[in-house]
Formats: C-alpha cells, structure tokens, sequence
C-alpha cells in the first residue's frame, strides 16, 4: 500500500485525455473531458446538483461515498464550474473503463468497481481544465489495488512521450495517495491525483499542479469525514 507522500517527481505528466497513456483511446477518465463540448443535459445537472449536496459525515454504503467525494464547484476556483456526466441508464462499468489502458497497464481493480462518478471541471470560459473520477470497489483491498496498479501502470509510460518531473506536495491527501506530474511530448503538462480510503478511490487529471491539487485536498477532506462503517473501513 502507499502512503502519503509517496510523490513521483521524476516521470512523466498526463493531461486531461491521457492520450499518450491510452495510445489515442478515448477510455475512462479520458473520456469525461470530451463530454463538455456539447449543452448539458437535465440529467447531468441533477446529477451535478445530488453530488454537491451530499453529505461525506451520512454516507451509508460505497455508493454514497463515491456520490460524496464527485468533483464538485467548491473545490475548483471562483468562477469554475463543473460537469457531471453520469453513465447512461442501464450501462455497465466493464463498457466504461476508469483507468484501464493507461500507458499499456493491467488493472485487475477494474472488475471490482460497484460504480464511479466522472465529473469535469472547467474554467471560466468553459474550457475543460480538470478531469475527475470518484469510484467504489467491492472491497478496500480492491481500491487500494487500484492505486498500486496506477503507480505500476505509470511507471511503464514511454520516455519519449512522458518526462515525469517534480508535482506538488501531497501534503492534505490521503494517506493512500500518490502524485503524478509530467510532461507529454507536445509539451504540455499534466498532475495526476489518486487517493483512496476503504473502498473509493478519487482520481484527478489536470493541467495546472496548483489547481489540480487544491481540488484533491478539498476531496481529501470529504474523504476522511466517511464513516469507516460506509466504506469498510
């Protein structure tokens, strides 16, 4: 298990698509930035609305967790907003991979998720600048494998596409948390913010490391306020 402060400084950066992980496969958290071009949809905006509202201290169950610890307004800043884009009605998360693909990784967690919340976080002009993930497992062991897989999955990107480099501090995270800043080929930069606690995980990708990481510690706090009861510990 990792701990916090487990910090890649001297890797590679992903960005909000991860295309250089996915060899251009729109997968996962991938996936949820593309959502923003279009209007959102009523459903969207429930969602949005049922994930800021909930309340990490009630959370009964994985799902309530997961529901609490969505991307939401409040962790990005003034004059952001965000997008929720909820799995269409009767979809199942095998046919919606989270980390699956990344940099050519195996992610045996993938089968063990119960259900995930994909949320984008945009700027003030509507651009997306953060792309988030709050997913539950079956089990605590299944969540904490996920990270584990991540940070293996990351540590076999190719070095001509990925340059990791120092992220910021992971100071206010999880204490199963990992950090991730590098940058791709075109030269963009990208953070990658994994945490889990019990059974959910929160994974963020952003393109700015200070904002990107005050959006995880806001999370981490609505991570530590779960019932251990809720989340299997």
């Amino acid at each position: 298990m990792w701990s916090r402060g487990v910090l890649f400084g001297t890797g590679a950066a992903a960005v909000l698509t991860l295309a250089g992980c996915t060899g251009g496969a729109s997968t996962g958290i991938a996936a949820t930035a593309t959502a923003t071009a279009s209007a959102e949809p009523p459903a969207a905006s429930a969602v949005a609305a049922a994930e800021a509202a909930a309340d990490p201290a009630l959370a009964g169950s994985p799902a309530d967790a997961a529901l609490a610890l969505a991307l939401r307004a409040d962790d990005l800043p003034a004059g952001w907003s965000v997008q929720a884009n909820p799995l269409s009605q009767g979809a199942a998360l095998v046919d919606n991979p989270s980390l699956a693909g990344i940099c050519g990784g195996t992610f045996t967690s993938e089968v063990h998720r119960t259900t995930k919340h994909p949320v984008v976080g945009l700027d003030g002009s509507r651009t997306p600048q953060v792309s988030a993930e709050a997913i539950a497992y079956d089990s605590p062991a299944a969540a904490a494998t996920a990270v584990q897989e991540l940070v293996q999955a990351f540590g076999g990107c190719p070095p001509d596409e990925y340059t990791f480099e120092p992220g910021p501090p992971a100071d206010g995270l999880a204490e199963d948390s990992v950090v991730f800043q590098y940058r791709l080929s075109d030269g963009s930069t990208q953070v990658v913010v994994a945490q889990a606690r019990g059974q959910v995980l929160s994974v963020l990708i952003g393109e700015d490391p200070g904002t990107t990481a005050a959006a995880a510690r806001s999370i981490a706090v609505r991570m530590a306020a779960l019932p251990a009861a809720a989340i299997g510990g």
